[in-house]
């Protein structure tokens, strides 16, 4: 079967995760995939839990030899695809065994100007021990243009692009103060947004886990980042409107937009 989608697994100490998380691209039941594991120079011992599955030829290895953060990591993922598609999967996260198939069968169906297909995300709250303590499935919508995603304060999940779409705005940016180390999510689809539409499934199709160690856990950071995120992305559109934020439960959130 030809590969037509590439799954770009970004880590970095990922432990017993990476392999939980490559078990599930593994038990697809879409088998035309690819994998790029991009390890961001871990020290832990999470590839050699995965040593087996570096064996098969469907799967690319690459190394960074620093830490270089997530965005510029999945550029360097990027370079390597072959196939006209590629999906995130984060490597503390899973994908539903229909993941793939789900969504290749909708991606071929839509035009060159949709660029990225989306589902439902299911968040799996962990404690300590690894032990689910609750889940909660989240609901994506559709938008009607980039204002309307800018307001809608939510991300993509998962994100499954049309590889060309991603090349075009050159991959994931890494021009912020933190050069891409945080929400690499959000930096990358205000971008994709500018010049493609969004397509969402109403399917659950990605899990991610709710852990202590969630980069997302950096509340202060994540604080400056949205806020430079969302300044950067109006004056990218025309400098028209000036941000009103809230926060909402320690996340800080596009209330309203001001006209200047």
């Amino acid at each position: 079967m030809k590969a037509e989608v590439t799954v770009l697994i970004p880590t970095y100490n990922a432990g017993v995760y990476l392999r939980e998380a490559m078990d599930t691209v593994f038990n697809q039941t879409y088998a035309g995939w690819k994998i790029i594991l991009i390890d961001d120079a871990s020290t832990d011992d999470s590839i050699n839990l995965v040593r087996h599955y570096l064996m098969d030829s469907r799967v690319t290895y690459i190394w960074n030899e620093r830490n270089v953060g997530q965005s510029k990591s999945m550029n360097t993922g990027l370079e390597a695809v072959t196939t006209p598609y590629v999906v995130q999967l984060d490597a503390d996260d899973w994908l539903y065994p229909y993941t793939l198939e789900v969504l290749l069968a909708e991606a071929l169906k839509q035009p060159e100007h949709v660029g990225l297909i989306c589902g439902n995300i299911n968040s799996l709250f962990m404690d300590s021990n690894g032990n689910v303590m609750e889940s909660i499935i989240k609901k994506n919508r559709s938008f009607h243009d980039k204002y309307d995603f800018l307001k809608s304060n939510i991300s993509q999940w998962p994100r499954f692009y049309r590889t060309s779409a991603l090349r075009e705005v050159g991959g994931w940016p890494t021009d912020d103060p933190f050069e891409g180390r945080y929400m690499e999510d959000k930096r990358v689809l205000m971008r994709l947004i500018e010049h493609y539409h969004f397509h969402w499934i109403d399917v659950p199709l990605y899990m991610h886990r709710r852990h202590e160690h969630n980069q997302t856990n950096l509340l202060d950071i994540y604080k400056e980042i949205t806020e430079w995120n969302v300044r950067d992305a109006l004056k990218r559109w025309g400098d028209e409107f000036d941000p009103v934020f809230v926060i909402d439960n320690g996340w800080l959130k596009v209330d309203y937009l001001q006209p200047k």
